[in-house]
Parts: structure tokens; sequence; C-alpha cells
């Protein structure tokens, strides 16, 4: 019998981000090598949310109400629980980067004094926001996306991710033991160093990273990104051998829905699981065993977040393969496997063809199942994530794409990546 899993615990992380000379950087802190969580690993600030987040003193001063902030978050969090994230968010940003998204009614000075004292554990964060009077700014903090540490790790968090602007005048410092040094990076930057193996980084680290690939400003990343209200998983049997599963957060996004789809009769393959908050995933795992039988492997018509940031929890949690396109490693931070074109999947009953796709991305690629005449087409319709601010799209290529499909499997039918609005 398989022990239960251990509860996450509510955690918060901040995308600081400044514009630099060709485009916005993001801050990375590199934790480490001798720290017993997260070693030698470059992340964003962010930690667990601690009781003193939640303390009525410290969210009355809050410029977001809590039911605004549970609004913000998708809607499926207590109103208090929301507010204590964006909460500690602020005050993880300021322990470990010393930067403090919030108006000093006193003494600004006594500021630096403050985030020592809460380091060392000599004053609480409800002493240090009365202290100083603080206004926490909490409406600079723009909510993106949530993640859950899958169940059969020993340590699990379900954190949410916030981007916020570099205020004028700060400069994040070093203090404490946690961080051993600071980067600002363009975030097309980090995922080329992490590909040439230069700094290592967790799954909603570089993926987060992709997010922001492209954006130009935090007023667009507020506009295009935030979450939106979150929907339900909905799951539809299209053929004996296909079944569709929407699931609700792409990218771990509230609000941008991505078709993953179980393809098999009792050795499944799982395509596009693109949402990591949980729910999904495990409806998926669980419709398999229903059916008698397993999920054998991953498979990704696109390493765009809102496709692929669920699979690596399939992954580990079933250990199992995950299939891209060629070239469709290179933003993640985990092992695949990439198909030539043309290439069967080596798993699952139901033999499906990868078929390179370029248009939305380079790595792009259609399965075409022969047994049942249908066409896993990803995003070769045009449409995009709801809630992305994606990478240029090559017209052409994406409708010699599409034409090439159809000279593949002429009667196939098209089953796409994003639902149907």
């Amino acid at each position: 019998m398989s022990p239960e899993p251990v509860e996450p615990l509510p955690a918060a992380t901040v995308v600081l981000l400044r514009a630099g000379a060709s485009g916005l950087e993001a801050l990375l802190a590199h934790r480490p090598s001798t720290m017993a969580f997260a070693p030698d690993v470059h992340v964003f600030p962010g930690g667990r949310v601690d009781p003193a987040d939640a303390d009525g003193s410290v969210g009355a001063r809050s410029v977001v109400r809590p039911a605004d902030a549970a609004i913000a978050l998708g809607g499926d969090m207590d109103p208090a629980a929301a507010l204590a994230a964006y909460v500690a968010a602020i005050r993880e940003l300021f322990e470990e980067a010393g930067v403090l998204l919030a108006e000093v009614g006193r003494s600004g000075a006594r500021v630096a004094a403050a985030r020592s004292s809460l380091l060392r554990g000599e004053a609480t964060w409800p002493a240090i926001t009365d202290d100083l009077d603080l206004r926490l700014r909490t409406d600079l903090l723009v909510p993106l996306s949530r993640w859950v540490t899958p169940a059969g790790y020993p340590r699990r968090f379900d954190a949410r991710f916030f981007a916020a602007a570099l205020p004028d005048g700060a400069e994040p410092t070093l203090e404490g033991d946690e961080v051993t040094a600071h980067a600002w990076l363009r975030p097309t930057d980090a995922l080329a160093a992490m590909a040439e193996r230069r700094l290592a980084m967790w799954l909603p680290t570089s993926t987060t990273l992709q997010q922001l690939e492209h954006a130009r400003s935090i007023e667009e990343i507020r506009a295009r990104l935030a979450p939106g209200p979150l929907g339900l998983v909905v799951v539809d049997v299209v053929s004996p051998e296909v079944t569709r599963i929407v699931m609700p957060a792409g990218g771990g996004v509230a609000g941008q829905p991505v078709c993953a789809y179980l393809v098999g009769r009792r050795r499944f393959v799982l395509v596009d699981p693109g949402d990591p908050t949980g729910p999904a995933l495990g409806r998926a795992m669980e419709l398999a065993a229903s059916r008698g039988g397993a999920i054998e492997a991953v498979a990704l018509t696109s390493v765009d977040p809102d496709h692929a940031a669920g699979a690596e929890a399939v992954a580990e949690t079933l250990g199992v393969p995950v299939f891209t396109g060629i070239g469709g490693g290179v933003p993640l931070p985990y092992a695949v496997r990439e198909l030539a074109d043309l290439e069967v999947l080596g798993a699952g009953d139901v033999p499906l063809r990868a078929v390179a796709t370029p248009g939305t991305r380079p790595d792009h690629v259609a399965f075409l199942g022969d047994a049942d005449g249908i066409v896993l087409s990803g995003d070769l319709d045009g449409v995009r994530g709801a809630r992305s601010i994606p990478g240029p799209s090559d017209e052409a290529a994406r409708s010699a794409s599409l034409a090439r499909i159809r000279q593949l499997a002429p009667d196939a039918t098209l089953f796409p990546g994003h639902p149907a609005s």
C-alpha cells in the first residue's frame, strides 16, 4: 500500500523585472550547493507562505483586498489564503533580494536593519510592518501561474508565481545564506545558458522564462498573461481510442484551456498535458487506470508552456518518457526523446506517427493515428494560448505544414491544441 501523498505547502514566488538595453531582464538567484533543498539551481525569490503572512494586521496594510486577490488568482482560493500569497511574495522578495514593494510611513533608513532582524529571527513580520508603518503595494504584483509539486515528493509546494517591476532607485542586495549570487538575465539568455548547461533551473523557473521571453513591459504582462477564471476539467470521448481532456490551466495559468489527448486502448500515450496544477493530470491517469491500463509515454506537439508544463510531472510520477519534435528539448530542463519526421512512437497500442509541422514553432509536430483516422494537430490552426505572449509564427511554414498533413491524411479529422472559444 503506497503512503498518502504529502500535503503541499502554500508558497509564493516573484519574478522581478527591469528594463535592460535589449529588453526585459529577470532577476535570478543562485542557491548554494550546500542547501538541503534545491541546491545549486537558479530560482526566482520566493518561499512558503508563513502564518505571519495571513496575520490580519498585516493584511490590513495591503492595497489589494482579499476578495480581489482571490479573483486575480483564478477564483479557486479562499480570499484570506489568496491575500496571504500576495503578502508572502512581498516578504520573500524583501528577505531574499532586499527589495521592498511597500510605502514606508516611518524612517526609511531603518528598512535595511528591519530586513536583517527578520532574517535573523529577531523580529516578526507583523512587528516590522507596524514599526515601519508599511503600506504593502500588493497591487504592483502581477499574478502569473500556479505550480503544484507532484504527489510522491517528500516536500511539496503549491506555489503562486507573480511578476513585479523593480521599483525606481531599488537595487537587489545579498544577505543570509540562502543565495550566493544574483544575476539579471533576459529570459532568452537564461534559457540559452540552461540549454548549454551553464546554469541549472527547475521546470517552473524555465517555463516562466519561456512565458516572459517575448514580453516587452510589465503592462503587457498584466494585460496578456494574468490569470482568468479557472474552468473545469472536461472529458470528451471523441472515438474508441481517443479521449480529449480539456485542462483549464495551460502553463499553470488559470483561464488558459488546453486540449490534452489520451490515445490508446489499454496502453496509452498522453499528448499535450499542459496543466501542471494537478487535478487535470490526475484525471488523465485515473482514466487510463479505469480502463484497465496505464500511460506509457507523454508526447508534445509543442514545447510552448501551455502544451508542455505538465509533462514532467506525469513522466516522473509514472516513470515514462517524453517525446517531442526535433529541437523540442532545448527549452526544457529534463531529458526528452526527439522524434524524427514520420517516426512512429515506440509506446502505446495505437500507432502514432510524428510529422514535422513547423510554423508556430520550428519544433512543432503533429501526431497521425493511422488506425483511427485522426490527427492531433496542436497549434496548426493558428490558435495560440489564450493567456500568453507567444513568439512570432511563420505563417508560410504553417500553411505548408497544414497542406502536408492534408496530403498525408486527406480524410482524417484534425483535433487542435485549444478548444473552440
